[in-house]
């Protein structure tokens, strides 16, 4: 196994974010095209619009989901007596979906 430099991983995790930006809204503006009867300069901002905030909403819940299953674990192991120091939170999976987040509403941005 190999160690990983903070650096590497921070570009992983960026390009990664872009990455997701770019599938989310090639697939928006995909469904808003079939939806819409065809493509528009207009109606592909407002697809990377929502791709934005599906991506901004995907981060929101895996910090709720996280934060909820600490809070069951620690609750539990109270009960039987034992400490418990709840996990940080997954800051790669919500780095990377704000950033693919950050991405799309930059290039919903551009098309206005």
């Amino acid at each position: 196994m190999t160690t990983q430099t903070r650096a590497a991983r921070l570009g992983q995790i960026v390009l990664y974010g872009l990455g997701a930006g770019l599938g989310t809204g090639l697939l928006c503006v995909l469904v808003g095209a079939l939806l819409a009867g065809g493509l528009t300069r207009a109606g592909a901002a407002t697809a990377l619009g929502w791709g934005g905030l599906i991506l901004t909403f995907l981060a929101g819940a895996i910090i709720y989901a996280q934060n909820g299953q600490s809070q069951s674990e620690s609750s539990m192991r109270a009960r039987l007596g034992e400490g418990y120091r709840a996990p940080g939170l997954p800051w790669a999976p919500i780095l990377t979906a704000l950033i693919g987040a950050g991405a799309l509403f930059l290039g919903q941005f551009a098309l206005n």
